[in-house]
């Protein structure tokens, strides 16, 4: 008889024995229950000359699309594939947020707030501003947290007009909140979240010009434990709490995300103490949102917000960032194509604009990249499962459901008892028919498999054994 193991859910944290897998590495979630290969970090720009300390992506007015990088000590913005300095002689405390706000993106690290001019192409203190761990925008308002290096203070600038921050002059205000802890990070839009350590707050505009904002507080169940594992979709926003992940829709309506799932699995992979170290971003353009460790062994945990299923991913690389695909210079088209004259699309068409999303890395070295290379190792581990209740099963053939030629190997580790040391059988070789020999019999079966680095295929499902039902001994 021929017996179908699905490749259900990535939920690490449930019991040995279930319908869930308990190692889903390299792929991403898709419909239909399939997964899909993750494809290697490729590099297409010089290596930054520091490390990477945070980045951002905006689009400026005209439609040009800019991705801009903080380091420790500078600002820089890449063009053709180079890096070319902003601001350079800077001191930084904290790793770099941004936030555009017209056709100006304000930074903040600690240190003196940056402004960049999207349209000139420059960088400059904005030493009218507070200093600060994070930047948001509400409306007509450019707001920053801890600012001036208070834990529990939000300051948010006057009504249009991003270097004015007096407060009570023009609608700037500063708002210095008595519980509740550090202010961890917030999403904005036409109301703020603001995250703070033990809680979490709704900032909502008034229409009051003597009090354009007021304060809601949300919850006091919840707060973020970094501000680096926040971010949003849409009206939603991602964060890690004491309790593990969650999710925030409207402002108002929270969810746990990761409960049963993969919180302890992060915690045993991550630990508290890094996640100073973590990166957070969205990819628009596969509904995931991915957290980050990184590292020469780099750890990824993948959430699709569209399907609510997990995944992971490892490989090496130095940050994470969400944009845009940036514009494209005289220059670097000259590089690619030597006659511009003889270019049959015009220099004015909008894909030398850039503007898609994107999903940014950043390699070990510090050039960024995306996962456009080849697809990587896919490894996927099953549970113990009891295929025949009460009787050894006797595998003959496996048969996996995707539709990889070559590349597979599918290991059966298999137990009379469930606590009984495993043995292992493995198999490599596919026949025409699509089968794979492989001999072995037990009461539990644990399979494993795995698709080569370089394999081409593009989805995966599940895993069939060709067995019969053996006695009860």
């Amino acid at each position: 008889m021929n017996v179908r193991l699905p490749f259900g859910e990535f939920k690490p944290d449930q019991t040995i024995a279930g319908e869930f897998l308990r190692q889903c590495r390299n792929v991403l979630a898709s419909g239909d229950g399939r997964y899909v290969p993750l494809k290697a970090l490729q590099a297409f720009s010089e290596a930054l000359d520091e490390p990477f300390a945070g980045g951002y992506s905006a689009i400026s007015s005209d439609g040009d699309g800019y991705l801009l990088v903080g380091t420790s000590t500078a600002l820089v913005r890449l063009s053709g594939g180079t890096w070319s300095d902003l601001a350079t002689g800077l001191a930084t405390t904290y790793r770099w947020q941004f936030q555009q706000f017209g056709d100006y993106v304000v930074g903040v690290n600690g240190g003196t707030t940056q402004e960049v001019d999207l349209a000139a192409g420059t960088a400059a203190d904005l030493a009218t501003a507070p200093t600060g761990k994070s930047v948001w925008v509400v409306g007509d308002y450019v707001c920053i947290g801890q600012a001036d290096g208070e834990i529990n203070k939000v300051a948010t600038s006057a009504f249009r007009d991003h270097t004015a921050w007096t407060p009570g002059t023009d609608q700037a205000t500063e708002q210095v909140f008595q519980t509740g802890g550090a202010v961890q990070g917030a999403i904005g839009g036409e109301y703020g979240v603001i995250f703070q350590r033990e809680r979490i707050v709704r900032q909502e505009r008034t229409g009051d010009p003597v009090a354009p904002f007021q304060y809601a507080e949300i919850t006091t169940n919840y707060g973020c434990s970094n501000g680096n594992t926040i971010a949003s979709a849409g009206r939603t926003g991602f964060f890690l709490s004491d309790r593990g992940f969650m999710a925030i829709d409207d402002g108002q309506a929270l969810r746990a995300i990761g409960n049963e799932r993969v919180d302890r699995f992060w915690e045993e992979n991550v630990g508290r103490d890094a996640y100073d170290q973590v990166f957070c971003a969205i990819d628009p353009r596969n509904s995931i949102v991915v957290w980050g460790l990184a590292g020469i062994n780099g750890f990824l945990l993948v959430y699709n917000f569209a399907l609510d299923r997990w995944t992971t991913a490892r490989m090496a690389f130095s940050g994470i960032l969400a944009g845009f695909d940036t514009s494209t210079s005289l220059e670097a088209l000259a590089v690619t194509y030597a006659d511009l004259d003889a270019l049959t699309i015009s220099l004015d068409d909008a894909r030398w604009q850039g503007g898609d999303p994107r999903l940014y890395l950043f390699t070990s070295d510090d050039e960024a990249g995306t996962l456009t290379g080849d697809n990587l190792e896919a490894v996927f581990e099953l549970p113990q499962v009891e295929v025949t209740k009460g009787r050894r099963s006797v595998v003959r053939q496996v048969v996996p459901m995707t539709d990889a030629t070559d590349g597979l190997t599918v290991s059966l580790a298999v137990r009379q008892r469930s606590g009984d040391a495993a043995s292992t059988a493995t198999t490599t070789d596919m026949l025409a028919n699509g089968y794979m020999p492989i001999r072995t019999a037990g009461k539990f079966i644990a399979p494993t498999v795995t698709i080569a680095a370089g394999t081409d295929w593009t989805y995966v499902q599940g895993l069939e054994l060709v067995m019969s039902a053996g006695g009860r001994e």
